[in-house]
């Protein structure tokens, strides 16, 4: 190792002191001796008096010079101080004290998570095969390059859909990259770029009395926020469920629930309107799960993997002179029903019979009036009870047999 100029200049003058020390010492020593020799003889204290003197004045020199030179060495240390040599573990040891702590993310105000997470809060729209608006539910940019989460509800028996992100013209749905119908998810790719996305958080478990945030488009108002707190954590079969306070209304679904840092960690999906501040989210672990084997189709082959087909009884109906026979129906969908299909009349002279569509407590919905040997329904319904009215009242003498083939289309 290589001393510096102040270090040789430091050693040379602690040599120097030293050696002064020493020369004063012998000089001492020759003068004790001489006076030895010349001087009559004195009382031995006072001799051992004169020697204990000498030697304290010696160590006094000495301390005086260790002084100087270790104020020395500590300035010089201080000012550049040389490499010293560690161990391995030594150095593993101070790398870890000087890591810095990992700082813990910040919680956020309502107002700041508003501000970050309603640019890519979107509102999505299914229009069915007719053409007609189906739907309306929310959804959220999961992603820059186009994707977006919604409930599997809200896309339901969708023919197109739209996306409309705030402050722009809607989206296109090119096509949808996976759906999971029980746990009520659903993945769309839409035809737009550098979307603002929202963080998910699909690890970390939220937990009871944790603030959060909803943010959806109730009624297609966009971007309405409700705040409250997880208030229960559930599990209905497979699906995990997150209960909430945070308000959550028609149109909503599909929205995302935020906790205090601003993630995703639910879609809202569900109120029940007899309770009190009781809201279901589902959780975002099934977008993960969903997103992890993906299966990019088109709109039409999810119809095609979804439609349900359930016809009415077939069997002939036998309607008497002067009287009206019914065939009833439950429509179960949450979404309701396509009633399509066509009848047959046939016996009697003119073959004609009164036909009419009535919903729940009587209401007229399709009166076909007289219809004479074929007629057809193309009707949608909503959920609920339906009776179809067969009417023969107005003949005196003949009877009329009407042979159905109708069916209700859904989508699970």
């Amino acid at each position: 190792m290589e001393l510096s100029d102040e270090q040789r200049k430091r050693i040379l003058e602690e040599e120097q002191q030293r050696i002064a020390a020493e020369e004063y010492r012998t000089q001492v020593r020759r003068d004790l001796e001489g006076r030895a020799v010349s001087a009559s003889p004195v009382p031995a204290k006072t001799s051992a008096l004169k020697y204990v003197l000498i030697a304290l004045g010696i160590v006094a020199v000495l301390c005086l010079g260790i002084f100087i030179g270790v104020r020395r060495q500590s300035s010089d240390q201080g000012a550049s101080s040389p490499p010293k040599m560690v161990s391995g573990a030594q150095e593993q040891a101070a790398a870890k004290s000087e890591k810095p702590s990992p700082i813990a993310p910040a919680k956020l105000t309502t107002a700041q998570i508003a501000d970050r997470a309603t640019p890519s809060v979107v509102i999505v729209e299914n229009f069915n095969e007719d053409g007609e608006k189906a739907e309306q539910g929310s959804g959220y940019v999961f992603s820059g390059d186009g994707i977006v989460i919604t409930n599997y509800h809200v896309i339901r028996g969708a023919k197109s859909l739209s996306v409309k992100v705030p402050g722009s013209e809607p989206y296109r749905v090119d096509s949808v990259l996976g759906y999971e119908i029980d746990h009520d998810v659903a993945a769309l790719q839409v035809l737009g770029n550098s979307l603002p996305a929202l963080p998910t958080e699909t690890t970390e478990e939220p937990k009871v009395g944790d603030r959060v945030v909803a943010i959806g488009a109730p009624l297609g108002l966009e971007n309405t926020v409700s705040e409250g707190i997880v208030s229960a954590l559930r599990d209905a079969g497979t699906i995990h469920i997150i209960q909430t306070t945070a308000s959550i209304s028609p149109g909503s679904s599909g929205g995302p629930l935020l906790n205090e840092y601003g993630k995703v960690i639910g879609l809202t999906t569900s109120t029940v309107r007899d309770g009190q501040s009781l809201n279901f989210v589902v959780s975002a672990r099934h977008v993960s799960e969903l997103l992890s084997r993906r299966q990019p189709m088109s709109l039409e082959e999810m119809l095609s993997q979804t439609r349900v087909s359930e016809p009415l009884p077939s069997s002939t109906i036998m309607v008497p002179a002067r009287n009206a026979m019914q065939l009833s129906f439950t429509v179960n969908g949450q979404q309701g029903a396509l009633l399509e299909g066509t009848y047959t009349i046939t016996g009697g002279s003119g073959r004609d019979v009164g036909v009419l569509l009535a919903g729940s407590g009587g209401s007229v919905i399709v009166n076909s009036g007289r219809v004479a040997g074929f007629g057809q329904f193309r009707q949608r319904l909503a959920r609920g009870r339906y009776t179809i009215l067969f009417d023969n009242r107005f003949s005196t003498l003949s009877s009329k047999s009407v042979s159905p083939d109708l069916k209700l289309l859904s989508y699970r």
